[in-house]
This record gives structure tokens, sequence and C-alpha cells, in this order.
């Protein structure tokens, strides 16, 4: 018998489902990452990615508490962006700049991490918050036995930064590299072979040349954009043992998610996720309304 991955007692959330208490989104011990996404696409459950790590009003992107907020809502794997310090800390920031989402300004590479940790985060209606900048370790360590999360890394951070921060804290089970090219995808599988990568591939012919390369198949989820839905590439990669991922999100006015909230019907979620595995939002309760993503992930992970 498989046990549950979620390692936690049940209750109402704010949406209205069933979710675990701690949202514990934890891979199997036996295959990890891979398995995770492996379970979760036999069911035709889709994984709700969010984006910054969830940020809504009151809790800015890329902050840790923003990451518990999530959890305590729903189960779902963080995407988070990485920066450096002037003194080569690694922490959370999408900007190069602190103006949009820090009380500071000017660029990030020119703090320090002390000098960083004095400001605050500002969440995205321009609102100081109680919170400060994490940085990627202490997000690392606090994700184990929580969460999955997505790396993105921002100049000058590089991939390769991103991976033996990873190894060092052990944390290969839990993270999802982000790449766009090829290069940079088959880069990662040869440095760190135990990795899960997002890779940008948008025909069998991406596929046959990261397979060429010696990249694992089980250790790639395709990204395929943020624009047109492709459920018969999505097929085509599953014959192939690769699951797919899309993405609704975006701050531009033609992205998915503000097409859908303008029009009001979140049940077009269900239409333009179909055969992903992953679909990463800015509107993560909404899609999760939609999918409906309790009842379908709990029953792909018992």
């Amino acid at each position: 018998m498989i046990p549950s991955l979620f390692r936690s007692p049940w209750r109402r959330s704010p949406l209205g489902q069933r979710w675990p208490s701690r949202a514990a989104l934890v891979a199997p011990p036996d295959t990890g990452l891979p398995g995770l996404f492996d379970r979760l696409h036999r069911q035709g459950a889709v994984l709700v990615c969010a984006h910054r790590g969830g940020a809504v009003p009151g809790y800015p992107e890329n902050a840790l508490e923003t990451c518990r907020n999530t959890l305590a809502r729903l189960p779902a794997m963080l995407e988070v962006d990485v920066t450096r310090s002037a003194d080569g800390v690694l922490v959370l920031m999408h900007d190069d700049t602190l103006d949009r989402t820090t009380t500071g300004s000017g660029p990030v590479a020119e703090r320090t991490f002390r000098e960083l940790r004095r400001l605050h985060l500002v969440d995205n209606d321009g609102r100081a918050t109680p919170y400060r900048i994490p940085t990627l370790d202490d997000l690392l360590d606090w994700s184990a036995g929580r969460t999955v999360l997505a790396l993105d890394a921002k100049a000058p951070v590089t991939l390769a930064d991103l991976v033996d921060a990873v190894a060092a804290r052990d944390a290969f089970d839990r993270v999802l590299f982000a790449t766009y090219d090829l290069d940079d995808t088959i880069a990662v599988a040869r440095r760190a072979p135990p990795a899960t990568i997002a890779a940008p591939i948008e025909d069998m012919a991406h596929l046959d040349a990261l397979l060429t390369a010696g990249v694992a198949p089980h250790r790639l989820l395709a990204w395929t954009g943020t624009e047109i839905p492709r459920p018969g590439l999505y097929a085509a990669l599953a014959e192939r043992g690769v699951k797919s991922a899309f993405a609704t999100l975006g701050m531009w006015t033609g992205s998915w998610d503000n097409r859908i909230r303008m029009l009001g019907d979140d049940r077009l979620y269900r239409r333009i996720t179909h055969g992903v595995t992953l679909v990463a939002t800015d509107r993560y309760e909404a899609v999760a309304r939609a999918l409906p993503a309790a009842a379908r992930i709990t029953r792909a992970l018992r």
C-alpha cells in the first residue's frame, strides 16, 4: 500500500475545500519528484504552482510568510525567484532593483545581505508589510516535509549556483529547476543527475535533442509556455514519459489569468489545463476551485 503524501490532519480551508491542515506536499522517498508527477498524471490531477510564492494583498511576492499563507490554503508547489546580494548571499527577489517590492531603492546587487534584511517587503498593492527578504537557504530548510519548490534564477545568479545550493541542502526531492533554453537544461542535468528540470519543449524535436544529450526523460517537465494550450503535444510527450506544464500567469492583459478574470468564468481553467500535470498561476485559489485540485490530488497521492 502506498502511503499518502499528505502528512497532516484534514480541515476546512478558506476555499471551502478539504485540505490538509499543513498542506504538506511531499515527493515519494523512493522515486522523488518524478514519482510525484507520475502519480498526478495517472490520476489526471493538476498540481497548482503559485507564482512568486502566491502573492495576495498583505502577503508580498517571494516572502517566506507568503509561502506559509499559500500552503495554509491549498497543497501547492511554490515558484520563487533567486538573486544575489553584494556579499554573495542567495536571496528571494524577482527584480534587479528594490524599488517595487521593498521599502528600499536601487540595485539589489549593490546591497549586502545585512542591508537587505533591514528593509521591509511591499505587497503588490504597494503596502509595506512586516516581512523581510528571506534567503534561499531559509526557504529550502522550511520546505522540507512541507512542499515542492520551483526555482527561477535571476541574474547574476546562475543555474549552477542554484544546483549547488540545493545539493548542499540535499533538497533535490523537493526542487524543480526552471530553464529557458535546451543548453541550460542539458547543463543542469549533467551537473546534477538527481535534478528535476522544467525544460522549454515546444515540439518533439526539442525532446529528441535532450534525450540525445543524455537527459533522462523522467527527470523532465515540459514547459510549454503561456499562450496556446496544446493537448496534442501533452499527449505525445506523455507517451515518451515526459509530463507537461502550462502557465496562465502574467501581468500583461492577455494572460489567461487576466482574460479568465475579466470573463468571470473560472471553469475555463479546466479546458486550458487539460492534459497537463502542472499549471503555474497568479490566481492559485481560483484555479484550485475550478479544477478542483483538492479531491483530484488527494486521490492521486493516496
